[in-house]
């Protein structure tokens, strides 16, 4: 078994199917960090959106219980249950729009990726998941690193936007407590829906440039060795050495059957030497000659042997015997234009044939 090779060894870039199978285990460029706009980008929506509605059905479904606690008839365990299978059902349906807006983005923040695979891999027991060695080398790696640069980058930015936006609502609020009390939760609403938006603009920023990130370092960690591509290209295409032995067997197997068919050959066409085409005249099987076997040199010497040894006639011509040559395949009729030429060898053999048997 061949070793597995190091990083530094592998400087090609990855295949089309290296990607693919990739895929196809799970293994994608996802960030984290676009769930997370597009969750903080929900919570904005909702502090400035629905926030405020939600908030209005609520006090409407509580308020009841506390301006007329004695309207509330709780004469066995009962009917406690009821009444608290009842507020969170009205509850559960309040809040459906706000829960629905939350997993929505969740979901987005995966289906935009591409990163919802079906692939039982990412779910495997591998001992390599809690070996210490591994462990070691996940912790002090440069994704390790950039992951807690990101994470700084990410208090000192949210942290930033925290102090911009809450710093001035803190003095104004300060200022409004001994005049107007009732301005506050308009006040407080408008303060976290700018927070809100500062912080959306921060992970936006860390979103797009954690997306570059992790595509960049999937696709270093897809590259590939060279021994690599040519194992892949070997399982693509075949072993060469096994393709080319597998197309000699088919000659040999060609050969063998077309020196099987020699002997019901009508006459052999030569070159004399370079050149040796067979052809069978039969009405009851072709309307035209049909070449049983062909071929050049050696392969043509072994046709004249055969024949020979067979007793099928030897006609020496060189022009036909090239132009039949390039010109019809085994087990293919004679071309019209070579008609004329072959019937009248054929004639002639057939002659000769029938004078000899005269004799």
């Amino acid at each position: 078994m061949s070793e597995q090779p190091d990083d530094s060894q592998k400087t090609e870039e990855p295949t089309e199917r290296k990607l693919e199978e990739a895929r196809k285990r799970g293994d994608l460029p996802t960030s984290r960090d676009v769930g997370a706009a597009l969750l903080v980008l929900a919570a904005a929506i909702l502090a400035g959106g629905l926030g405020p509605g939600l908030a209005t059905d609520l006090m409407a479904l509580f308020l009841p219980l506390v301006e007329n606690p004695g309207d509330i008839l709780l004469a066995n365990p009962s009917d406690a249950f009821a009444l608290v299978g009842q507020l969170a059902g009205q509850v559960g349906l309040v809040l459906l729009p706000a829960a629905a807006l939350l997993i929505g983005a969740g979901l987005l923040g995966a289906v935009g990726q591409g990163s919802v695979v079906v692939a039982g891999e990412r779910i495997e027991f591998k001992l390599n998941r809690i070996s210490p060695l591994a462990g070691l080398k996940r912790l002090f790696s440069l994704r390790t690193l950039v992951e807690f640069l990101k994470g700084l980058a990410k208090v000192v930015a949210i942290t930033f936007a925290f102090v911009l936006v809450v710093g001035p609502a803190v003095r104004q609020a300060e200022a409004m407590a001994l005049s107007d009390a009732a301005t506050m939760p308009g006040m407080l609403v408008d303060v976290t829906v700018k927070l809100l938006l500062a912080v959306l603009v921060v992970s936006i920023i860390i979103a797009i440039l954690d997306v570059l990130w992790q595509r960049l370092s999937w696709r270093r960690q897809q590259r590939m060795s060279l021994q690599e591509i040519k194992d892949e290209f070997r399982q693509a295409e075949g072993d060469p050495h096994v393709k080319a032995r597998l197309k000699q067997l088919r000659r040999d197997r060609a050969r063998n059957r077309m020196f099987a068919e020699l002997p019901t050959a009508t006459v052999v066409i030569t070159n004399p030497t370079h050149f040796a085409v067979a052809l069978r005249y039969d009405l009851s099987k072709a309307p035209a000659p049909v070449c049983v076997a062909k071929g050049q040199d050696m392969v043509a010497l072994r046709i004249r042997e055969t024949a020979t040894k067979h007793e099928v006639p030897i006609v020496e011509n060189p022009p036909l015997a090239r132009a039949l040559h390039k010109a019809v395949e085994i087990g293919e009729e004679v071309q019209p234009e070579h008609y004329v030429a072959v019937a009248e060898l054929i004639s002639y053999v057939l002659n000769l044939k029938a004078k000899t048997t005269v004799v």
